[in-house]
């Protein structure tokens, strides 16, 4: 049946307006300290029978969070404010999100709608992936810190606006089998630890009788990540300083419930520079992983001997050789957030065996918990914050900006390990790694 002119105009105005009402685009790059709050709130503030799908998979309303919290790519696909949106989320890094927002520059997105249309992989290091720029971003560092601040390598970054939305405390933690004697990192050896790679584990213990053969090893983030400028700066290293870390050969992992864990480091070397995500690229040795996750996954593993004896080529003998022939074990240590140390490096929920459990350190003697952070005891932390451009973000996108804000802010904060900067955190600071101070 034919329509009549008058109903195809009508049925065409209200095609067209669907159809834009679907082309809701909004396009979000972050630190990977703000995933897990972030995207609990975007699940919270979506109408029920959202879909989310990224890189760990397709979930629903109806389904596992989890899937999406653990997602550093994927869209979400829903209704907010009676309007059908579609919210691209790209995790890479705090400064990612800074470059981002600042800088207005295309960025990597998932090709998804966030519906149930086919697995999607990480957009930075395969060729599947759309471009856009983000409306506005997180991240766990002052603008001021990172050089995406005026002119940078023929970029111009203008300020944006920052909004503090809550805080997250950074912990050191080692691999399984770490002695409990020895479970506290001091600043200085910190400091060591990262710019030697590695240090004996008497230096922790202080038995030099039983444990100067045993070798501990520095792991380490991406230079796009906040964690790695908060833990840089906490412990003076700042941020330019290039540092020696290690990327473990690891055999025999197991995967549940979407936590990978255990395996063996059978060989490691320094970081090479060929595996470096980000925007920066640095010497062999301090490059990093490109997530908290995926470093929290690399302590839950044991070291085998040519691991923790350093077993290298030596291009003068042109022969294998070690850096430490005498050691007897080895453990790595690393800083990731809450988030993912709790269920990945300790196990809270059960998915990840005592066995392979790693261990929480104190840091100068100060244990992490939510009170020693909040009243300034302990001292490695980094603020979350909401990035919007001073200009071009209007409308819907602005007003859903204010709200994913103030969701974080007021409610979900604390998702993932995060505090609420509210009354009770008594203390402040005004640069990444600076003093702590009275409030």
């Amino acid at each position: 049946m034919k329509l009549k002119p008058s109903s195809a105009i009508a049925a065409l105005l209200l095609a067209l307006t669907a159809a834009g009402r679907a082309q809701t685009v909004i396009r979000i790059v972050a630190s990977n300290g703000d995933r897990t709050a972030t995207q609990t709130a975007i699940s919270k503030l979506l109408a029920a029978g959202w879909t989310f799908n990224g890189i760990n998979g397709f979930t629903s309303s109806g389904g596992t969070l989890a899937t999406a919290t653990g997602a550093n790519f994927g869209a979400w696909n829903g209704t907010w404010a009676g309007t059908p949106v579609v919210i691209k989320v790209s995790f890479s890094g705090a400064l990612a999100g800074i470059a981002a927002v600042a800088g207005n520059t295309d960025q990597r997105f998932v090709p998804s709608n966030g519906a149930n249309d086919g697995a999607v992989v990480n957009p930075l290091t395969t060729g599947t992936f759309e471009t856009g720029k983000a409306d506005f971003g997180f991240s766990t560092n002052f603008q001021s810190t990172s050089p995406f601040n005026g002119v940078f390598q023929g970029v111009t970054y203008s300020p944006v606006v920052e909004e503090v939305v809550g805080v997250s405390p950074l912990g050191f933690y080692a691999s399984p089998g770490f002695p409990a004697a020895g479970a506290n990192i001091t600043t200085q050896l910190a400091q060591l630890l990262y710019t030697s790679g590695s240090v004996t584990l008497a230096q922790f213990t202080g038995d030099f009788a039983n444990d100067a053969n045993k070798i501990v090893y520095g792991l380490g983030r991406n230079t796009d990540a906040g964690q790695r400028f908060g833990a840089h700066t906490e412990i003076g290293l700042g941020t330019t300083k290039n540092v020696l870390v290690w990327y473990p050969a690891v055999t025999g992992t197991t995967t549940a419930s979407g936590i990978t864990y255990g395996g063996v480091a059978g060989s490691h070397e320094l970081w090479p520079v060929s595996q470096q995500p980000g925007t920066f690229t640095v010497p062999l040795g301090s490059g990093g992983y490109s997530s908290g996750a995926l470093l929290a996954q690399n302590l839950t593993v044991t070291l085998g001997p040519d691991a923790y004896k350093g077993k290298y080529f030596d291009d003068e003998l042109q022969d294998f050789a070690f850096l430490y022939p005498d050691a007897t074990a080895g453990y790595y240590i690393g800083y990731v957030t809450p988030g993912d140390a709790v269920n990945r490096v300790l196990g809270g929920n059960g998915v990840v065996p005592a066995a392979n459990r790693g261990v929480a350190l104190k840091y100068n003697g100060v244990e992490l918990t939510d009170d020693n952070v909040r009243s300034g005891r302990y001292t490695a932390w980094v603020y979350n914050r909401i990035l919007k451009p001073q200009s071009g973000l209007t409308g819907f996108k602005l007003t859903f900006a204010d709200a994913l804000r103030d969701q974080i802010k007021n409610v979900d904060a604390p998702s993932g390990g995060g505090l609420f900067d509210n009354d009770s955190f008594k203390v402040r600071r005004f640069t990444d790694g600076g003093l702590v101070i009275p409030k």
